[in-house]
């Protein structure tokens, strides 16, 4: 049984701090490796901005907040006392691996020492993030906490928008809503060159970008990837979208589709790190041409949900 809404990590614990910087350090180093960071199109470290903050590892950070937030809907968080309103330590299972041990990473909170004195504020406090076998995690916690679920497969349009299904047919918008929607309405979600081509030279492109990633997905299973859209407990299939005609290598953008009765149908476009952090809540990748790619016009990471 679900609670109502699950919280983020930020909504539920005090981490405004220098010290939660520090501690996303000592996690991206004790999991196994990983990209956290954001790229340019040059593969250059960008400028990596969640909300008010500047962090090194943005795509840890909301991984790590809407990974909390599914746990604490699923009711997974767990108490010392096994209740959070007496509780003085509570953790939860980051879905991370240890890089050495190949141990699940557990966040592991106390009280806040300010809470005390003002309830007004956040109960807890990020302690750390520590395997099932230190002794920080042991001594307070006999029962393992549970890994985070977005899949619910008794469901069956769930797998076609976990898996490519490749018998259902792609239900491709009219020139109107690729012109409008796709385009217009989330300009600034495509490459810079992209934006400043001739409107209907983008639509040819944006059209033969859609029917290539159709075929492309109907020849291997490994070009459409799932992603998770964590508000509204939606899958849906990212496939890869190539606008540039002289780099047949590198994805521009993610394409989101979704299964409407026995149909794909198109969402919107997404830039590549908003696709990279929402399927990242699924799996972790590793060479694919789904990357931690930053476009130049996408200033903040805050919320990597997005509206279709």
């Amino acid at each position: 049984m679900q609670t109502q809404a699950g919280r983020k990590l930020d909504q539920f614990a005090f981490l405004h701090d220098h010290t939660f910087e520090e501690k996303l350090d000592k996690l991206a180093q004790k999991a196994e490796e990983e990209d956290w960071q954001y790229e340019d199109i040059n593969c250059s470290t960008v400028n990596n901005i969640i909300g008010t903050f500047e962090t090194n590892y943005p795509i840890l950070r909301n991984y790590l907040n809407y990974t909390f937030k599914r746990v604490d809907e699923e009711n997974k968080v767990i108490y010392d006392t096994g209740n959070e309103r007496n509780a003085k330590y509570a953790c939860f299972n980051t879905g991370l691996i240890s890089r050495n041990l190949s141990k699940p990473i557990f966040g592991l909170f106390e009280v806040n020492e300010n809470y005390k004195n003002n309830e007004r504020l956040k109960k807890w406090h990020l302690f750390g993030f520590f395997d099932r076998s230190q002794g920080e995690f042991t001594r307070k916690f006999a029962v393992l906490p549970k890994l985070a679920r977005y899949v619910d497969f008794s469901k069956p349009e769930n797998f076609s928008n976990y898996v490519y299904n490749p018998d259902l047919e792609l239900d491709v918008p009219d020139e109107n809503q690729i012109k409008q929607h796709m385009i217009k309405d989330n300009i600034s979600r495509f490459p810079q060159e992209f934006q400043e081509l001739r409107e209907n030279y983008r639509l040819g492109i944006l059209n033969d970008a859609i029917r290539r990633a159709k075929e492309l997905a109907e020849q291997s299973n490994r070009i459409a990837l799932p992603q998770c859209r964590p508000k509204q407990r939606q899958l849906q299939i990212l496939l890869p979208l190539f606008l540039e005609p002289d780099n047949e290598d590198e994805a521009s953008v993610a394409l989101p589709i979704q299964t409407q009765g026995n149909l794909y149908v198109v969402k919107t476009v997404l830039p590549l790190s908003w696709a990279y952090s929402n399927a990242r809540l699924l799996s972790r990748f590793r060479k694919d041409w789904l990357k931690p790619i930053k476009a130049e016009s996408i200033e903040n990471e805050e919320d990597i949900d997005f509206e279709d």
